[in-house]
């Protein structure tokens, strides 16, 4: 008995030393993990959003719009600014003779300096006279051989706003008027007017030609494009037409306000209409203006209305802060929990039409948990859009990174 028992206690040691071995093993193991979770670097933070897109807004300025009617302001270049009013479609008067001069040039283009072919006054063109004579209209005598170039003609068309050269332009460019509404109609819609009709006539005389501010804006801002139009608009008197010598530009308010054009009208059916442009500056730049006013009461009230609205317009350009500094625009989560946010080092100002809506970028970088609270993580970029200069501004944390706890540490070793 004693020997089994002594081959029992030999038998049963090399167990007991295993296991020790296997608990120090894990033992060994737990401790390097603890080590290393606890000693590798913590990770990275993202920012909640790499690239934010932010819609922004600057300040509304102050408008002297017109007490009755409808009026639009817009840039000669870009979208309708602003507009004011119920835009319906109404009589425009004389103004329509804008739609016909842009017109007659998309099928008889000018050059600056261009005289332009001549044409030779019909027995119709004098029956036209006389029949616009009998509608008490404005015209230009003409006479059956006379000959006058196309540049004579444009600017018989928009300085005295002669009826009869409106009728006899479209009927040369397209062979009848039939053919010319027509065509004004198709490039109404091309230039985004959908309001506007072009009727029976060239002149404006006739009602049945109507449109509204917004898309009156839309053929300013196409005439001050065009430099043979911005030329003559501009022109406050011109000698040597056919049969008639010098004309006076009936747009009296050329000069006064900065006024550089465009285009006035007046009917029965029309009351006052005004198509300005005038020139403004904004950005150590000069920028063309152009103002819209329809259903004055009479001419006389939209030209007034006019110059005060023009004024007011000239005056809206101005330098406005998007984002205030402090302002928090982006921020990064924690994977232990919480957020530390980003915000605007220094206001974020731009110089455009107040009441412009704009588009800026946030860009954050990954960062490390080190960075401390007032350093720069990213920048905000104010997207350039109409007079609307690229603007780029630093961005910084203003929270303070928080250190994951051991737990956390121990339990997310990747």
């Amino acid at each position: 008995m004693g020997r089994i028992q002594t081959l029992k206690k030999r038998t049963a040691r090399p167990g007991r030393k295993f296991g020790w071995k296997l608990i120090a093993t894990f033992l060994l193991i737990v401790a390097g993990y603890a080590a290393w979770t606890l000693l590798r670097p913590i990770p990275m933070l993202h920012p909640s959003q790499a690239y934010a897109h932010l819609s922004l807004a600057t300040p509304a300025g102050s408008i002297a719009w017109p007490a009755t009617g409808q009026a639009a302001i817009a840039l000669s270049t870009g979208a309708v600014l602003a507009v004011n009013g119920q835009q319906t479609a109404v009589p425009i008067a004389s103004t329509a003779k804008i739609i016909t001069a842009l017109s007659v040039l998309q099928q008889k283009p000018l050059k600056l300096g261009e005289q332009g072919p001549t044409y030779t006054v019909t027995a119709d063109d004098v029956a036209n006279y006389n029949n616009y004579i009998a509608q008490n209209g404005s015209v230009i005598p003409v006479t059956i051989g006379e000959q006058i170039t196309e540049y004579q003609m444009l600017q018989a068309l928009l300085l005295p706003s002669a009826n009869n050269i409106g009728d006899t332009l479209a009927k040369w460019a397209f062979g009848s008027l039939k053919n010319y509404s027509a065509f004004a109609n198709n490039y109404a819609r091309h230039l985004g007017a959908t309001n506007t009709t072009i009727g029976s006539d060239a002149s404006g005389l006739a009602p049945d030609t109507v449109s509204n501010a917004h898309d009156l804006a839309l053929f300013g801002q196409a005439a001050m494009q065009n430099p043979v139009l911005e030329q003559i608009v501009g022109q406050k008197s011109a000698s040597n037409i056919p049969g008639v010598g010098t004309i006076q530009n009936v747009n009296f308010l050329l000069g006064r306000s900065g006024i550089v054009g465009i285009k006035t009208g007046n009917s029965d059916e029309a009351g006052g209409v005004f198509l300005g442009a005038s020139r403004a500056s904004a950005n150590n730049s000069t920028v063309t203006v152009i103002t819209a006013y329809v259903g004055a009461r009479n001419l006389y009230d939209s030209l007034a209305s006019s110059v005060k609205l023009i004024d007011s317009a000239n005056a809206n350009f101005g330098t406005s802060v998007l984002i205030s500094a402090g302002a928090v625009v982006g921020s990064y989560q924690q994977p232990w929990g919480g957020r530390v946010p980003v915000a605007v080092q220094k206001d974020v100002a731009v110089t455009t039409w107040k009441g412009s809506k704009l588009m800026a970028n946030v860009k954050l970088q990954d960062i490390s948990t080190t960075v401390q609270r007032g350093q720069t993580v990213g920048s905000i970029s104010v997207v350039p859009a109409g007079l609307a200069k690229a603007t780029t501004g630093p961005l910084v944390l203003t929270g303070i990174i928080s250190k994951p706890s051991i737990f956390w540490r121990l339990s997310h070793p990747m």
